[in-house]
């Protein structure tokens, strides 16, 4: 149905990157200089960080926490949850996250799966659960592709199943101009599935095997 490949289109959005629009955390710094005392947004900040803080410590916790601030259309939370390769690439071609926020969604974090020897990569599964345009809810199982960094944990990329039996479509976040032409080539797919056949697709767990190249 055109409605649920709707739903899908708006969850690769979630996690997908608008123009820049300076939402640069550091600009709040100069709110309230000029009295030396620090505003609300500032205290704000100081809170974020210390969420991120505890978080990237634990795999399972820093998904959760993305999760969290995906659904609270919180951008600067999500912003420090992704590796420091995924800050730089987007910023350098002038992109942002820009979580829209969703009071209807829902989502269940399950287990953590360390893909290399040395642990410094896993996949963390989880189930993401919104209504979509006709009022239906729709789930879909992500995979998220999470890199251990001097700091802690942090998302590098996503992965999920378009369609059943053909391979995981893998979103590289430290990769962003290959991100959006996966997205576009999902698009199209989709529409050119859902022009050829009555129905849509059903969206399969992401696959375990799949890894970022990098």
């Amino acid at each position: 149905m055109q409605g649920s490949k709707h739903a899908w289109l708006l969850l690769i959005a979630i996690v997908f990157f608008g123009c820049n629009q300076s939402n640069d955390p550091s600009n709040t710094a100069q709110s309230g200089s000029d009295t030396g005392q620090p505003n609300d947004e500032q205290l704000v900040v100081e809170q974020v960080n210390d969420e991120v803080q505890k978080a990237v410590r634990d795999p399972k916790a820093v998904v959760e926490l993305f999760l969290v601030s995906l659904r609270q259309g919180d951008a600067n939370t999500t912003s420090r949850l992704l590796t420091t390769k995924a800050r730089t690439e987007t910023a350098k071609h002038d992109l942002t996250v820009q979580p829209p926020g969703s009071a209807t969604a829902k989502f269940v974090v399950g287990q953590t799966i360390y893909t290399t020897e040395t642990r410094d990569i896993c996949h963390v599964e989880s189930n993401w659960t919104d209504v979509d345009d006709a009022g239906r809810r729709q789930t879909y199982e992500i995979v998220w592709i999470l890199r251990r960094e001097s700091f802690g944990w942090a998302v590098a990329g996503m992965a999920t199943e378009l369609f059943s039996g053909e391979p995981p479509l893998v979103m590289n976040f430290e990769d962003p101009l290959d991100m959006l032409a996966q997205q576009q080539r999902a698009e199209l797919e989709l529409t050119r599935r859902g022009n050829a056949a009555a129905g849509s697709p059903q969206v399969m767990p992401a696959s375990h095997s799949s890894t970022l190249n990098r």
